[in-house]
């Protein structure tokens, strides 16, 4: 990883670089953040210091706009996430504290399940929230060791021990975080580190950076003993670290390439692969459009009504190519048609419904959605009914009585079958990681039956 230092000096971070590794901070800055010091004889002579310099606030939309921001970095944690060895330490300690006494030697299970299960249900997001406020309280506080940070100043990933996770749990107790949560998240970017150092690097500085104020500078120093390199004056200090980013740029371009081709190739081999992917970046989807929708006033219709498309998109790749988006916004002369799907599931329940395509509306309003809309949808679905007999209706808010009182008369006429969903729908499916399918098959269907 190639640093010397983590530090907070007079409210500033402070990241040394050793010449001989440390590519990886590279992630946090632009090119246009290169800052030299002149030495103090003038700018002909030889360069004080080198550095890239920003903003926590600035290093976030960096990581973001490289796709290595906070919600991707959520959505990799959900696909990769363990805990049970942190969940064996916890069962382990909880057991110590009980009382104990010849009369009663037996562990009060019950007990110690109550304290554990709330904590086991905590979503990904919150496991990297409880994480990152534990990492920037300690970050904060100079007498305080950050956990996985300590092995990374010394170029070693960190080691995925109940040593590590032991000093997790306790260091969420202190905070007053979820042991678990906690614990759970270090346990998982400690083997991440272990099999993808470069993915697991961006994910935990964009963890950490989320929680710390977002004025704090950060420097990557790139000068640590300038005596050794051919910096001279000023110009050749830049040259230099102009160098060094075109150098570490195509070293990561090349090992990304390689990357893909090779979870590419393993996609292929294990199609399974490929559904936990797109079920990690509707994590990712869910984040974006709950961020969205918690301050309508900060962002446009449009854009809220994207990340609702984009989060059912994500959901129903999958089940590609059973179940393939063909076309998104796709535009006749008379409409538009959200997401226009083509239908190859197998299963007789789809069989039977005849419908070789199926057609998505997706609604992100503030308000539940009306008759007005769904008579819309329903023409969609009846102008096409020798391709179409299913439609998927999506709404962010629910849905008005006048909705629910026309989809009964629809679903008793031979137009075919409109399943309506809502946002709580969705956030089911990818917290149990099950297909779309597969739910409007059953309690979807059941649904809809009692419409009708």
């Amino acid at each position: 990883m190639g640093f010397d230092t983590y530090v907070n000096i007079d409210n500033r971070t402070v990241v040394s670089y050793r010449k001989q590794t440390g590519v990886l901070g590279r992630f946090l800055f632009d090119r246009g953040d290169l800052v030299v010091q002149s030495g103090t004889d003038g700018p002909s002579r030889r360069p004080a210091a080198v550095a890239f310099r920003c903003t926590v606030a600035a290093s976030r939309e960096v990581l973001k706009a490289q796709g290595l921001g906070w919600h991707v970095s959520v959505a990799t944690y959900a696909s990769v996430r363990m805990g049970i060895h942190t969940e064996a330490s916890l069962w382990g300690r909880y057991s110590a504290q009980g009382s104990f006494s010849e009369d009663n030697p037996s562990v009060d299970e019950d007990e110690i399940e109550r304290k554990i299960a709330p904590q086991r249900n905590k979503t990904p997001e919150q496991d990297l929230h409880e994480l990152g406020a534990v990492m920037a309280a300690q970050w904060m506080d100079s007498s305080s060791a950050v956990l996985l940070f300590d092995d990374l100043i010394y170029d070693e990933a960190p080691p995925a021990t109940s040593s590590t996770i032991l000093q997790a749990t306790a260091a969420a107790e202190k905070y007053g975080k979820s042991p678990l949560a906690v614990g759970r998240a270090v346990e998982t970017i400690a083997v991440l580190f272990r099999d993808a150092p470069l993915a697991a690097w961006p994910m935990l500085m964009a963890v950490l950076l989320e929680h710390l104020p977002d004025r704090l500078s950060i420097e990557y120093v790139l000068s640590e003993g300038i005596d050794e390199f051919d910096m001279v004056d000023d110009a050749s200090a830049v040259r230099f670290a102009g160098k060094w980013w075109d150098e570490t740029g195509e070293f990561f371009s090349d090992y990304a390439h390689k990357l893909g081709s090779m979870f590419g190739a393993l996609a292929a081999f294990e199609n399974q692969l490929s559904p936990q992917f797109w079920f990690g970046q509707a994590t990712a989807a869910l984040a974006h459009l709950e961020q969205l929708n918690s301050d309508r006033g900060a962002s446009s219709r449009k854009e809220r009504g994207d990340a609702l498309e984009r989060l059912v998109e994500t959901i129903v790749n999958t089940e590609s190519p059973e179940l393939d988006l063909l076309e998104k916004n796709f535009k006749t002369e008379e409409e538009e048609i959200d997401l226009l799907l083509r239908n190859g599931l197998p299963s007789p329940f789809w069989l039977a419904q005849s419908s070789p395509y199926v057609l998505m509306e997706c609604k992100n309003w503030a308000k539940p959605i009306g008759v007005a809309e769904l008579r819309v949808f329903e023409s969609k679905i009846e102008d096409r009914r020798g391709m179409v007999r299913i439609g998927i209706f999506v709404s962010a808010s629910g849905y008005a009585q006048t909705f629910e009182e026309r989809l009964k008369v629809i679903q008793s006429r031979d137009v075919g079958t409109i399943f309506a969903l809502t946002l709580d729908d969705l956030c089911g499916l990818i917290t149990r990681r099950e297909k779309l399918s597969d739910w409007l098959a059953g309690p979807g269907a059941i649904r809809a039956f009692r419409v009708s």
